[in-house]
This record gives C-alpha cells, structure tokens and sequence, in this order.
C-alpha cells in the first residue's frame, strides 16, 4: 500500500468514525457507548493526523 493510500483510508476511516459517533449521539445511545464512539473517532484522526505529520518529515 503506498504512503497516499494509507493516508487516504485513515482520512476515510477518521470520517466514518466521526460519522458513528454523531449517530449515536443524535439518537440518544447510551453514554458508554457515545465515549466509546467518541475515543474511537479520536484515535482515527490521531492516526491520520500522524500520517500527515510523518509526510512533512520527509
């Protein structure tokens, strides 16, 4: 898989993760379930955002 490919499936998964999230929070899940969406999406966008970041170290 190449640099850009990586990048472009954590954005994709950054986004979905979010999209999950503000799902459940818009339909009133329970709260476990809201943090637990909510850390899943965080880590997804620190995975892309360290993605980013290793490309401008090159």
């Amino acid at each position: 898989m190449t640099y850009e490919q990586s990048l472009d499936l954590a954005e994709l998964q950054a986004d979905m993760a979010f999209e999950t999230y503000l799902s459940a929070f818009e339909e009133g899940d329970h709260p476990e379930v809201i943090d637990s969406l909510a850390t899943e999406a965080l880590i997804a966008q620190d995975r892309c955002a360290d993605l980013r970041s290793q490309d401008l170290a090159h």
